[in-house]
């Protein structure tokens, strides 16, 4: 025999003296090809980590010739232990997408609700608008809701037609830990023609219409 068996022999026989010496010890059981037995697996058992929803509770379609409209609630739900990565000291941010031109109303109040509202201070606004800070003050746990409402967008005309989601960076890093469950579109109100983005009868009615800031018309 040699020197590796010889080893392999000793601790089989060692751990053969201890479920003897523990006949109630159910660790040893063991199953086909896994290691362990699904008998006495009676729970699921979770690697840890933090499992965060971000939600505005509804898909959201806005004209570019809207002004400043409001955006329905978004909710931060902790589903699992967090495992402090939503700690105390830490700022939250709820994000515009890059490919989005509009930005928040930084004129606004935002209102906080939820089990979780004594967690958080007072939100600001930072990055021209785009941002959306929530400095944390105290640990989020397992179970945790934050609502936000209050926000509204500006500049709508400066954005093609496009769908989009709101992002959520909950790790206090600036970088984007989950989008919206929710889409938030931004469209075009006329039709358009060949070749120039916009329809002829359409173009009709322009005289009567105010140029929106960061509207492009070709007249030839």
């Amino acid at each position: 025999m040699n020197k590796r068996g010889l080893i392999t022999e000793v601790l089989f026989v060692a751990l053969a003296a201890t479920v003897r010496a523990n006949p109630g010890d159910v660790r040893f059981c063991g199953g086909s090809y896994d290691g362990w037995d699904s008998s006495i697996m009676t729970k699921w058992a979770g690697l840890g980590g933090t499992f965060v929803v971000f939600s505005s509770g509804t898909n959201q379609t806005f004209a570019w010739t809207e002004t400043n409209p409001a955006l329905a609630t978004l909710t931060i739900t902790v589903e699992e232990d967090p495992i402090g990565l939503i700690s105390n000291g830490i700022t939250m941010h709820v994000m515009v997408p890059a490919a989005f031109a509009l930005r928040f109303d930084p004129t606004v109040s935002v209102t906080f609700g939820g089990n979780a509202t004594g967690k958080v201070g007072t939100a600001t606004f930072s990055n021209d608008g785009r941002t959306l800070a929530i400095p944390v003050t105290e640990d989020f746990a397992g179970g945790d809701t934050l609502t936000v409402s209050g926000l509204k967008l500006v500049d709508l005309a400066l954005c093609r037609e496009s769908i989009q989601r709101l992002e959520l960076d909950y790790t206090g890093d600036g970088m984007r830990d989950r989008y919206d469950q929710y889409t938030l579109t931004v469209r075009v109100t006329w039709p358009g023609g060949s070749y120039d983005g916009w329809d002829r009868c359409e173009m009709a009615q322009s005289e009567t219409l105010t140029p929106r800031r960061g509207s492009v018309m070709v007249v030839r």
